[in-house]
């Protein structure tokens, strides 16, 4: 009888671990776009002044890395400080406003789980 539950558990097991795998397959690609969409975002409308990646200086030396003060943004006030137009913070910067598909873009390259991502994430 004890042979029987653990071939059965084995098995249950294999199959979870497939159905994980095969979700996992069908959505990273998707991730992984949406995140290099997202960088593209940033860089295409604020890397003139700011830097978007983890370890970069900023070309405008006052600017603050992007990548690391959004990351510490909560979900929603990223949301809303992306989807309203991250305000000018002085004269010379741009109101920058972006789609709820680009600003989820933009979230899931600051999140994304790709291998490199933990090195970028901030502390």
């Amino acid at each position: 009888m004890l042979k029987a539950h653990q071939s059965i558990g084995w098995r249950l097991h294999g199959v979870v671990m497939a159905i994980a795998m095969g979700v996992a397959c069908h959505l990273s690609p998707v991730s992984a776009t949406e995140a290099a969409e997202g960088k593209a975002l940033l860089e295409k409308n604020c890397s003139r002044c700011h830097a978007v990646a983890a370890g970069r200086e900023s070309p405008l030396k006052e600017a603050p890395n992007l990548w690391i003060v959004l990351g510490y943004y909560p979900t929603e006030r990223l949301e809303v400080e992306l989807g309203e137009g991250i305000g000018s913070r002085h004269r010379e910067m741009p109101q920058s406003q972006f789609s709820d598909e680009e600003i989820a873009s933009i979230y899931r390259y600051l999140h994304d789980d790709t291998p490199d991502a933990e090195q970028r994430r901030p502390r």
